[in-house]
């Protein structure tokens, strides 16, 4: 298959060939379920800890989509071995002592993996393994994840520029210990040194020297280890982790749905005046964006909670008049930054700094795009305060980020006239996403 540097589409990927799509709004209100597709986040991090466990995992729910798949053909092309059956999938971890002397490894635009990966690789000093990626994950931010593996004892060294992917990852014979590292830049730089903790050749202790964001996808990461067999003693301000050496153990695991593509439905009814009904959720999940549920009811909608599902149903008005805090939630910044523009008043929404990073500068894509449409936003370092409007068609660039594009699509189920270019970046964590918006009755042109 030959690799795209600049998207790195997957043969998981949708709308190949389609370089833009329009929305037409609803005409009539609905009353529908939905099952969403599984985690991305919880998909990759148990893809990585069954590819470096003993023994063989089955993993069901598992999400495919482009950042799934390509963590799985870099784990294959180190040693594991992934076979599907049904809907679940039985991978056996590599053989540690069978790297590859010198291998070279492309994730896409996984930057999960990007985080995941190295401290693992770290661990080995007789393999040395080069990890290449797409154009836009090269240029996110890696360095403060490799300066941390450095005072580790891993060899880093950059092929291009400072900081940035391509990287040569090789470990020494002492490594592990202890490490200082900010807990403010990124939760996955955190995941990535807890998940190669217990490989290290001595016990490793984590120090925080600043407040963690996004503890939650944190807590993911040390729950899942424990499904692999590794235990994390970890302080209750996430200063302080240690972690033993030890090594994983094959498991059996259903993952989760994905709450982050959950969001976009719940907020699609609580748009459209609709009732959505989303099945087979896990409520006491520690992904952080469930936090939208209780956001969305502030803004105005009715919302019935189960065991294992979540009943959304939107209002006559969206309220606004609220400033709100993000930080934890911060992957739907964009999606309740797009409702306030259709809310009875401002919103201001807030601790979203870090987003700026992610995979384009997220505050500077809405603010371009909610001001395309005729609405007034006013940025922020740290997100915005946002004027609801008359909104006029346009459009939108969905600067090949999933969550802009997801985001930017409900209001095309609202105002006529909404077109998107490279609607098919979600592929990198739900490629089905506009086919369920049809499936719920949304009218939809692809180009």
């Amino acid at each position: 298959m030959t690799i795209n540097l600049k998207s790195a589409k997957s043969p998981w990927s949708s709308l190949d060939g389609v370089e833009k799509l329009s929305l037409h709004p609803t005409d009539q209100v609905f009353n529908k379920e939905i099952i969403i597709p599984g985690s991305k986040s919880v998909t990759n991090r148990a893809f990585i800890l069954a590819g470096f466990s003993k023994g063989t995992s089955k993993l069901s729910g598992y999400l495919k989509s482009d950042d799934t798949y390509w963590c799985m053909e870099t784990l294959k092309k180190l040693g594991a071995t992934f076979e599907f059956e049904g809907d679940s999938i039985n991978i056996t971890g590599v053989d540690m002592e069978s790297l590859p002397e010198e291998q070279t490894v492309f994730i896409g635009s996984a930057g999960t993996t990007a985080r995941f990966l190295p401290g693992i690789l770290g661990t080995q000093d007789k393999s040395e393994i080069t990890i290449t990626s797409t154009e836009q994950l090269a240029g996110r931010p890696h360095k403060t994840l490799h300066d941390a593996l450095i005072q580790l004892g891993v060899e880093v060294s950059y092929i291009e520029k400072e900081g940035q992917l391509p990287v040569k990852i090789k470990g020494t014979p002492e490594n592990g210990g202890k490490v200082m590292i900010a807990g403010d830049k990124s939760s996955q730089f955190i995941s990535g040194l807890l998940l190669a903790a217990p490989l290290f050749n001595q016990t490793t202790e984590i120090e925080l020297t600043t407040e963690i964001v996004q503890s939650a996808y944190v807590d993911i990461t040390i729950e899942l280890m424990e499904q692999f067999g590794i235990s994390v003693e970890v302080s209750d301000d996430y200063k302080h982790m240690k972690v033993e050496k030890g090594s994983y153990q094959a498991t059996n695991l259903p993952l989760e749905a994905d709450l982050s593509t959950a969001c976009y439905f719940m907020a699609l009814a609580a748009l459209n005046k609709s009732t959505i009904k989303i099945n087979h959720l896990n409520l006491k999940t520690h992904q952080p964006d469930l936090e939208v549920v209780d956001i969305l009811e502030k803004m105005g909608a009715t919302v019935k909670k189960g065991e294992d599902y979540v009943v959304i149903t939107g209002p006559e008005q969206l309220k606004g008049n609220l400033t709100i805090d993000m930080n934890a939630c911060s992957d739907q910044a964009l999606t309740i930054g797009t409702l306030a523009a259709f809310a009875d008043g401002p919103i201001t929404i807030t601790g979203v700094e870090h987003i700026r990073n992610h995979e384009c500068n997220r505050v500077e894509a809405l603010t371009e795009s909610l001001t395309k449409l005729g609405i007034n936003i006013q940025e922020h370092q740290d997100g915005w305060t946002i004027q609801p409007g008359e909104i006029q068609s346009a459009t939108l660039d969905t600067f090949d980020d999933h969550r802009v594009a997801m985001s930017l699509s409900l209001v095309g189920t609202k105002v006529d006239g909404i077109t998107l270019l490279d609607p098919a970046c979600v592929s990198k964590t739900c490629p089905t996403y506009f086919e369920m918006l049809k499936s719920l009755g949304m009218s939809i042109d692809y180009d």
